[in-house]
């Protein structure tokens, strides 16, 4: 199935402290993929794309499509380049999230593996 670039549409993310994240897409969604996740993130100038978290069973990676994000895991920082990608095991170690530090727009694909038994777990001190 094919799936125009101008037929995605993001939604705007928020946390339950009013935090405003990215504005996510779910390709996958529309593709009507089934076993795999792709969103396309807009992360603006000055916001993460989610909370700190890990997850119990699901693998997820970054790639980036524009700008400059800080990949962020377990408290250390790795600003990404166009191209670069960045990956995310599951588990209690593996704390993580993406975060825009630059004054203009990021861009990236999140990509994961999907499973019923996943539960994404949230670092209360970010």
């Amino acid at each position: 199935m094919h799936l125009s670039g101008d037929k995605v549409s993001h939604r705007e993310l928020s946390g339950k402290t009013g935090e405003k994240y990215s504005l996510s897409a779910d390709i996958s969604e529309a593709l009507g993929l089934q076993n795999v996740s792709v969103r396309h993130e807009i992360i603006p100038a000055g916001r993460r794309a989610s909370r700190s978290h890990t997850h119990t069973h699901k693998e997820e990676m970054i790639f980036v499509l524009e700008g400059t994000p800080t990949a962020v895991l377990n408290g250390t920082e790795t600003v990404c380049s166009v191209g670069d990608s960045f990956g995310f095991k599951p588990g209690e170690s593996n704390y993580h999230y993406v975060e825009n530090r630059t004054q203009s727009v990021a861009r990236v694909l999140v990509i994961s593996s999907l499973n019923v038994n996943d539960r994404a777990v949230y670092q209360d001190t970010q």
